[in-house]
């Protein structure tokens, strides 16, 4: 399946999760966030919502590869604050990464080539990472 057709919907009906049900009131910020993205094609995906999604281990196996390919072309992605998106990482737990690791190789090399380009804050976020990375 093309990830221009990949939505967070057809990635919960492959997983049999039950489609989101009818809004009914007010919702709290996640829920909302995550019906106003259901239906959006992933590779569509803004940068703060591939680092929700990731924050909130929404589909890894999906969004990491994403997530991976924005750094490559920008290491301090974010649009809340520089970094943001790497940062974001740091909720993909150690599983993850040793099942995947080619994109725990990949991150690796985003890290080392943006190092001394990364705020002081950022790097200490890649420590972190790094050490899930093992």
């Amino acid at each position: 399946m093309s990830s221009t057709t990949e939505t967070f919907a057809v990635l919960d009906c492959v997983k049999g999760i039950a489609p989101l049900p009818e809004k009914q009131g007010e919702e709290m910020p996640l829920p909302a966030w995550y019906r106003s993205v259901y239906h959006i094609p992933l590779d569509q995906l803004t940068v703060q919502d591939l680092s929700k999604a990731a924050r909130q281990q929404i589909h890894p196996e999906r969004i990491v590869p994403l997530v991976i390919e924005r750094l490559q072309n920008e290491p301090l992605a974010g649009e809340m604050f520089d970094g943001e998106l790497l940062a974001s990482l740091r909720s993909i737990g150690a599983d993850y990464w040793r099942s995947h690791r080619k994109d725990a190789a990949s991150v690796r090399a985003v890290i080392a080539a943006a190092w001394n380009d990364l705020p002081e804050d950022i790097q200490a976020d890649a420590k972190e990472i790094l050490r899930l990375l093992v």
